[in-house]
């Protein structure tokens, strides 16, 4: 594995944020989601809310050549709802289909939730896709149930609701 580095997310980085969010779910949606669901729904969950991703809370995990990873945190839910105080949301993480179990995802989970930790935050929630809850559960985070999210009036999309308590990430702990 090459040497990566994490950092916050940049205006510049808009268009290579949306083309990993777009092949990594691609890819990895395509193997719990069927085909006809995803040509709905990729469009939906690919979307970034440029207040949020520029807005200081997100990182990317990039070598020399290209972002590889990304993810962030907001005290928005994904639904545009305001999260209880202490609560915040993992949001849009992603890593390159070529990176997968390379230590990036964990790395930035860790980043994000120090960040958050240090704002404030003391429970992190994730609106988990079916694909990444074993790698949910591998960083901390508890199954808390099935949910449905309600993409559009006519689109719903299966996920799983996790949570994390922040504790023990702002000290670098491992998990």
């Amino acid at each position: 594995m090459s040497d990566f580095t994490i950092r916050p997310v940049y205006p510049a980085d808009h268009a290579a944020i949306s083309e990993l969010l777009r092949q990594s779910y691609a890819v990895q949606l395509g193997q719990f989601y069927s085909e006809g669901l995803l040509r709905k729904a990729l469009p939906i969950l690919i979307l970034t809310v440029p207040q949020i991703l520029f807005g200081g809370r997100y990182y990317v995990v990039e070598d020399q050549e290209r972002v590889l990873a990304v993810a962030g945190w907001s005290d928005i839910s994904p639904f545009g709802r305001t999260c209880p105080a202490g609560h915040a949301h993992l949001r849009h993480l992603a890593c390159a289909p070529d990176r997968l179990r390379q230590g990036l995802g964990r790395a930035l989970v860790r980043r994000v939730a120090s960040a958050a930790g240090q704002a404030g935050v003391t429970l992190l929630h994730s609106l988990c896709p079916l694909n990444a809850v074993a790698f949910c559960q591998a960083t901390g985070f508890e199954t808390m149930g099935e949910v449905v999210m309600g993409l559009t009036p006519e689109l719903s999309f299966p996920a799983v609701h996790m949570q994390r308590e922040v504790a023990g990430y702002e000290k670098g702990r491992s998990f």
